[in-house]
């Protein structure tokens, strides 16, 4: 009994450690410089009912079949800007179908992806586009007898978010365009959410899914049909011609520290046409780690040597600052004869008073001599 409660533990401590959105990406983005974050989950989804080409209510599975998947990601995002970032993730898939026949499995790596999105419009709202080229690790091959595990073609998914902080809360939506290869209907994704923002917790809710805009070019295959009968116990999670669904998420993310915070997610469809109705559960954990923490800034500090001779005095160490500027003097010795900088002297101009002492001089001096004159004039 201690050994199963051993591995009950193992089990769900593994489940919530290893969890990952269903999209391996946080749909309200955040940019800042030089941030890169690292993480690691699982995703679990169990289905036990279809939903029909004629769309509506889902329908059980035949026999009490069902179908699960637990995929374990790793994703990295960096960003290098302050307005765009890149980021990659691989998914290994692990599947199984029981019907009433057997029970089916399979465990692969089943799927990987690059992108990038970037801040197209930051002021009343921004805007954020993002691309991604996903490639897959296994194709599905209707003469196997293994379980699907992805939708196994080539993809590119893009998207346009729209997103608004607004304190203590934040709303957020998109819309895309994906295109699949292989002859797959091409798909329209939209969701909405909407976070509750406090100091070390995020809780949001989120409705979402995706719409075909074009037609597979086998979708009334009987090999296809007998296919997902045969070897997915009938569930249509993978490989549904024309598929659409509707699904909701609600998660909170703790940020337990600055580097790491870990979130528990959970959801389920609540309708669609040609894909498996289900509940899906996870989380992930992250490690973000700024690299502007490794900047630092140059500081001189003084050390005990003889002061160079194209530098001043007033950088003794042991002098104040008041010292220094106080006993500052330029240095001059450098060969040039430093008289012909010197100002050349220059008359002092007279003062004023000085001016009019001079004219009453002058005035006496002019009148004396008239008067000299006229004696002269008188003698003879």
């Amino acid at each position: 009994m201690a050994n199963n409660l051993q591995r009950a533990a193992f089990a769900f401590v593994g489940l919530f450690l290893f969890s990952f959105p269903v999209w391996a990406l946080d749909n309200y983005k955040e940019f800042k410089r030089d941030h890169w974050d690292f993480e690691v989950g699982t995703q679990f989804f169990r289905s036990e009912a279809n939903y029909p080409s004629s769309g509506g209510g889902s329908q059980n599975l035949p026999n009490g079949n069902h179908y699960q998947l637990i995929d374990v990601n790793l994703g990295t995002r960096y960003i290098p800007r302050q307005n765009w970032s890149v980021f990659a993730w691989g998914t290994v898939g692990s599947a199984e179908s029981k019907d009433s026949i057997a029970t089916r499995t399979n465990s692969t790596l089943s799927e990987g992806a690059v992108g990038f999105d970037f801040l197209m419009y930051n002021d009343l709202f921004q805007l954020v586009p993002e691309v991604i080229a996903l490639m897959p690790f296994e194709k599905i091959d209707p003469a196997s007898d293994a379980v699907m595990n992805s939708e196994g073609v080539f993809e590119v998914r893009s998207r346009l978010i729209a997103q608004k902080d607004f304190g203590s809360m934040r709303g957020y939506g998109w819309l895309g365009f994906n295109y699949r290869g292989d002859g797959r209907s091409f798909l329209m994704p939209w969701g909405v959410g909407a976070q509750l923002k406090m100091t070390r917790l995020r809780l949001g809710a989120e409705l979402f899914g995706y719409q075909s805009v074009s037609d597979d070019t086998d979708k009334d295959s009987l090999l296809r049909t007998s296919y997902i009968n045969g070897v997915n116990a009938g569930s249509m999670k993978f490989y549904g011609p024309n598929p659409s669904l509707m699904d909701t998420q609600v998660y909170a993310t703790w940020l337990i520290t600055r580097k790491w915070s870990v979130q528990a997610n959970g959801g389920m469809t609540l309708m669609g046409s040609n894909t498996a109705a289900g509940f899906h559960v996870g989380g992930f954990i992250r490690y973000s780690f700024d690299m502007t923490e490794g900047y630092t800034e140059d500081v001189y500090e003084p050390v005990n040597s003889p002061v160079p001779n194209y530098r001043s005095n007033m950088y003794d160490s042991d002098m104040s600052s008041e010292k220094k500027v106080q006993q500052f003097k330029e240095e001059t010795d450098d060969g040039i004869d430093q008289n012909i900088f010197k100002p050349r002297p220059t008359k002092k101009k007279p003062r004023v008073q000085d001016q009019e002492l001079q004219q009453q001089l002058d005035d006496t001096e002019f009148q004396l001599e008239l008067k000299s004159d006229k004696k002269k004039r008188r003698r003879r």
